[in-house]
């Protein structure tokens, strides 16, 4: 009965169970899932300057090409009009705008020339597309270790 008990445990937080349920997981090697990488902290630096981007981190080649569906809030890079053509999607509020950019393994850099609606950044959305391994960086801002080209519509998320 323990060993039934202890399989079943040991399948539930089994690291590929765990990314299943956190899409942003998948794009983490599962070697580093789990490990916590903290930015140093610099007391000499103005309230108004944001902390660098951690680039440490691998990235899963096996996802290239394949068609996924992730939630995120949207960083608008570049616009047309009232249409964003361009932009990172980060998986918390914040990222890259208030907070240091999570590092290039959790951002996904979408160029969309149709363009999208102009979404507030608190707003959760899904995306879906096809997923590409591939380096993006945007000066000043930060760098993506994947880049998605969307198939559909942006979508609000719902659970």
């Amino acid at each position: 009965m323990l060993r039934i008990i202890y399989l079943s445990l040991l399948v539930l937080f089994s690291p590929s169970v765990l990314a299943a349920a956190n899409p942003w997981q998948t794009l983490i090697p599962e070697l580093e899932r789990g490990q916590i990488v903290q930015a140093p902290i610099n007391h000499e630096v103005q309230l108004d300057e944001r902390a660098p981007q951690i680039k440490t981190g691998g990235l899963v080649h096996a996802l290239d090409g394949q068609n996924m569906r992730m939630p995120g809030f949207i960083v608008p890079l570049e616009s047309d009009g009232n249409k964003i053509t361009e932009f990172f999607l980060v998986p918390f509020f914040g990222a890259c705008l208030h907070l240091p950019p999570p590092p290039p393994n959790q951002i996904i850099h979408v160029s969309h020339p149709k363009g999208i609606d102009m979404i507030e950044p608190w707003e959760v959305v899904w995306i879906s597309g096809e997923m590409q391994v591939k380096a993006t960086d945007v000066k000043g801002l930060a760098s993506a270790g994947y880049s998605m080209t969307l198939n559909k519509n942006v979508e609000f998320y719902t659970p």
